[in-house]
């Protein structure tokens, strides 16, 4: 079954490249200029920080309307959805652990769908009770929005999206290794709920979702021209995780990935996938380029509206360039959040842009060469098989 829809403190060399008016263009005609000249076929992939779409905004249409004509610009948007579209009951009750949290309610659906979010990861450690994990996957099949990471039974939650865009087939992967109780959030056998990747101690992985894992992408390699894997991190576990007990951590700020991440990442990527990123921290992370594929280990937030995140600001839009059935550039945009709490694109030559640069940088395992060519941050960038010259 497929789900289809047609070195820590180590400063990383930063290049400032200006534009180069004759040799790169703009891609887009609308919203933020992006870099480089690319054939008819080329395919643009966006991914964007955890997004959600709550009922305390009182016009929900508002959501991303800083980075619509972005968004809707490119050929595919992908997020995590942070939250489920299923109306709140209450604090304390939506998710008993986690008392503060309320469901966003399944208004922002149509949102995300004006805003050309055509497919969402929804494994995460608030999708919590199993009768509202699938009222929320019904929400977002009536929008025609793919999804990937839950479904009514384990074999379902691994289920991959494919979306194919101008012949090519994009194939998503989505896990969370952060959750609450077993018995309202992981799929089983059985039951619904979410897809896990389960470490105790943020070194390891659990040796059956291993297994569960290379088994996702090598099922998934043949089928597709591009992987994309993602997972929400563990931020150090939920204080009842296993067992009723919180995991150990080797790392205290959230700034920072874990070992685990690294391992997964790098698993990954021998397996056959092509990009690899992590969500789930609130903050942004590291980056890294593995066998020459790249890898970020947290992109922070995009849109979110959940009372109590007002001073979690930061974010990274990833830009993917799809050319002959190859990935051909990856680059990144800082974002932040302004007063109404709407998230906008953030020059990173300057200013709190270019602090977010230096930050991505500072927080890298294994720093890459970075460069700025005119309003993003080049991370990987390979010959285009039909560039334009």
């Amino acid at each position: 079954m497929t789900r289809r829809t047609s070195g820590r403190g180590r400063a990383v060399a930063v290049v400032l490249a200006g534009l180069v008016t004759l040799a790169v263009a703009p891609l887009l005609a609308a919203g933020w200029t992006w870099q480089g000249r690319y054939g008819s076929g080329a395919v643009e992939l966006l991914i964007i920080g955890d997004v959600q779409i709550h009922t305390r905004r009182a016009d929900p249409s508002t959501a991303l309307h800083r980075m619509r004509d972005t968004l809707r610009a490119a050929d595919l948007v992908y997020a995590n959805l942070e939250g489920l579209l299923v109306p709140s009951v209450g604090t304390k009750v939506d998710i008993p652990d986690k008392p503060e949290w309320t469901h966003p309610g399944p208004a922002g659906a149509a949102v995300l769908k004006a805003s050309n979010l055509q497919v969402v990861g929804v494994a995460n450690n608030v999708a919590s009770g199993r009768a509202n994990i699938l009222k929320s996957l019904s929400v977002l099949d009536a929008q025609g929005i793919a999804h990937v990471g839950a479904g009514r039974n384990r074999r379902e939650a691994h289920v991959p999206a494919i979306v194919e865009r101008k012949g090519v087939k994009i194939g998503f992967l989505q896990y969370t290794a952060r959750w609450y109780r077993d018995a309202d959030m992981i799929a089983t056998d059985t039951e619904a709920g979410v897809a896990r990747l389960s470490s105790k101690d943020g070194l390891t992985i659990d040796p059956e979702d291993v297994a569960h894992i290379k088994a996702d992408i090598q099922a998934l390699r043949p089928k597709v021209d591009i992987v994309v894997v993602s997972h929400h991190n563990r931020d150090g576990s939920t204080p009842v995780q296993f067992n009723g007990t919180r995991g150990t951590s080797p790392v205290t700020s959230r700034e920072h990935s874990e070992p685990y991440q690294q391992t997964f990442a790098h698993m990954a990527i021998d397996l056959g996938a092509d990009l690899v990123f992590g969500h789930g921290t609130h903050t942004i992370q590291g980056v890294e380029v593995y066998q020459g594929r790249p890898i970020l280990y947290a992109i922070g937030h995009s849109n979110f509206d959940q009372p109590g995140y007002e001073k979690a600001t930061d974010g990274l839009v990833v830009r993917v360039v799809i050319d002959g059935k190859r990935l051909v550039r990856t680059s990144f945009v800082p974002v932040t959040k302004d007063t109404a709490n709407d998230v906008y694109m953030l020059d990173p030559t300057t200013g709190q842009g270019a602090r977010l640069v230096q930050a991505v940088t500072e927080r890298s395992p294994a720093p890459p060469s970075l460069r700025v060519e005119g309003q993003e941050v080049v991370l990987l960038e390979r010959p285009a098989a039909t560039r334009m010259r």
